[in-house]
């Protein structure tokens, strides 16, 4: 009886590699065209896209390199893909550092997969060719999956989450002289507050002016970060020399366009809904000055997004405090 012919090497690694570039584009479409709201996310594009990539990439590496060589190449893509898609399409580093570590996870993963399938195909007792076959439909059906699951997280969006984020400082100051600058923080320089993830590393604006004005029966603290970034903290509870609170308005699109573009204080998976100062005497010149902030978020992943929420929201708040304790101590 004939052996069966065998396909080339080069076959199997272009349909790979063709796949792999349909998945790379089909995931750009979807976060940067238009329509994708909840799915950038999700499950899907958080760890099912990596995860079929490294599978390919594992797939590519099977014939040439061992088995370190091909668990480490997904790790190297992104290593590669981030830095362009930051520099290229101007996506910012706050997006691109809560979505790194999903996606190195899934890479990786799917580079295990692809070595188990390599393992098991070794070992079948079939012809090369008609493997090869079953392979190709296994990998084009398994392709599907992570655009099936980011269709289904959009078609059935998580229910809104609220969240709190606070944080204080001592002050050794009057009342009086603090709330003074509760009211209006005005010329705030770029050395002054302190040192940050969110502002130093991720690259956050920092704050440059706050200023309470009045619209009609509505008080409103206009706020600047940075030269470009603007909006405003519509008054809704004061207290003199006690409290402050407000209500978030984003007059325009100037947060996610000097920060990230898939990070919108008001969009479909984020509000940035409610903040105020509560000022407490503790001493004889002495205050407590606590900042809250509220914001609701909507994904499934919300035990992690809740941590970068702590993380980036706290950097601010803890940068605004000082800034204030440095002037009411000065």
């Amino acid at each position: 009886m004939d052996e069966p012919a065998e396909l080339p090497k080069t076959a199997y690694s272009g349909f790979l590699l063709a796949m792999l570039a349909t998945v790379l584009c089909a995931f750009a479409y979807l976060v940067y065209g238009p329509g994708l709201e909840n799915g950038f996310a999700g499950f899907g594009a958080l760890f099912a896209i990596p995860f079929a990539i490294g599978a390919l990439i594992g797939g590519l590496g099977w014939a040439s390199y061992n088995t370190i060589g091909c668990l480490i190449a997904p790790v190297a893509l992104f290593a590669i893909l981030f830095p362009l898609v930051y520099f290229g399409v101007g996506e910012g580093l706050v997006c691109i550092m809560m979505v790194l570590p999903f996606w190195l996870a899934g890479g990786i993963g799917g580079a295990l997969a692809a070595l188990l399938i390599k393992i098991r195909r070794e070992e079948a007792e079939q012809a090369e060719q008609a493997a090869d076959g079953g392979t190709r439909l296994k990998v084009s059906a398994a392709l599907l999956i992570p655009f099936a699951v980011i269709f289904a997280e959009e078609m059935a969006p998580p229910q809104w989450q609220t969240r709190s984020v606070s944080r204080s400082v001592t002050i050794q100051a009057s009342a009086d002289t603090v709330w003074s600058m509760l009211i209006a923080v005005p010329d705030i320089a770029d050395t002054e507050g302190t040192a940050t993830f969110a502002h130093d590393l991720i690259g956050i604006p920092r704050p440059s002016d706050a200023a309470l004005v009045k619209r009609g029966d509505t008080l409103v603290r206009e706020a600047e970060w940075g030269p470009d970034i603007r909006f405003e903290e519509h008054v809704d509870d004061i207290v003199s020399g006690k409290r402050i609170a407000w209500t978030f308005v984003f007059p325009d699109g100037s947060v996610q366009a000097h920060t990230d573009k898939h990070i919108d204080p008001d969009g479909p998976i984020l509000k940035i809904a409610r903040g105020g100062y509560t000022l407490t005497q503790t001493g004889p010149n002495e205050v407590t000055l606590n900042l809250t902030t509220s914001y609701q978020m909507r994904t499934r992943l919300g035990w992690y997004f809740e941590l970068w929420g702590e993380v980036l929201l706290g950097d601010v708040q803890g940068n605004v405090l000082a800034v204030i304790k440095t002037r009411a101590e000065a």
